[in-house]
């Protein structure tokens, strides 16, 4: 089973330093496909609301969508917001909270400078319209490459910083680059998280919300086929 969410990164163009460019979505493209699912009829929900929906009725509404972000980049705040609140269309963003106001290359791609990620203000500000924010976890750090006590860490903690900073339950997990084990899935569910994303590599299989798998959107789907032909793929 296909989840009906759709994973961006970056909603801006890339610059000179960067070699690997899928990840970036041009602002004008991102409107474009906003604006398609908004004709189409679709329903945009956050992602702890599909969530919520999927525990309560054993399936995802038939016209359900939602629009996640991952790292927290500060062009969400300037790209992707306006859009968003354009066509009312709610997302969620999954902050990497070690992240929150600096300007870092700890998330870019390898041969990436630093890129700048959202401010506290920005994410109030977002919170304020209608965008639910969620966790990354703490630092970036790969599921699989870490002991289990920074598992912890890395759940939690970034779990009580967005809850402090928007004063709203943090209730969504995505795992760093997709990557999970058995062990943090369980810590996740330990913490009170209601479900958890990975990237295309969740599981279609045994469907489980604590490895639920999203459709990532790259630079190359800005061509309206290509964007329409992964909508439909989910839904098939």
């Amino acid at each position: 089973m296909k989840v009906p969410a759709l994973l961006y990164h970056k909603i801006d163009f890339p610059t000179a330093d960067v070699k690997i460019r899928g990840a970036f979505t041009a602002p004008r493209k991102f409107e474009r496909q906003v604006s398609y699912l908004k004709r189409k009829g679709f329903e945009f929900y956050t992602a702890s609301e599909l969530i919520r929906f999927y525990r309560a009725n054993g399936e995802f509404p038939s016209k359900a969508i939602a629009i996640t972000f991952d790292d927290g980049w500060k062009d969400n705040y300037r790209h992707a917001f306006p859009v968003l609140k354009k066509y009312g269309a709610k997302a969620t963003i999954f902050l990497v909270t070690s992240c929150i106001g600096r300007t870092t290359d700890k998330v870019t791609a390898d041969g990436e400078g630093p890129r700048e990620h959202l401010a506290e203000k920005d994410i109030l500000e977002m919170s304020e319209g209608g965008v639910e924010f969620a966790s990354h976890s703490l630092s970036h750090d790969l599921f699989h490459q870490i002991s289990e006590e920074d598992i912890k860490s890395e759940v939690n903690e970034s779990k009580k910083i967005i809850e402090n900073l928007t004063q709203k339950e943090c209730s969504v997990f995505a795992y760093p680059a997709g990557f999970f084990t058995d062990f943090a899935k369980e810590e996740i569910k330990k913490a009170g998280y209601e479900g958890a994303f990975s990237t295309c590599y969740g599981d279609e299989g045994q469907f489980d919300v604590y490895s639920l798998n999203r459709v990532e959107i790259l630079r190359r789907d800005g061509y309206p086929f290509r964007f329409g032909r992964k909508i439909k793929s989910i839904f098939e």
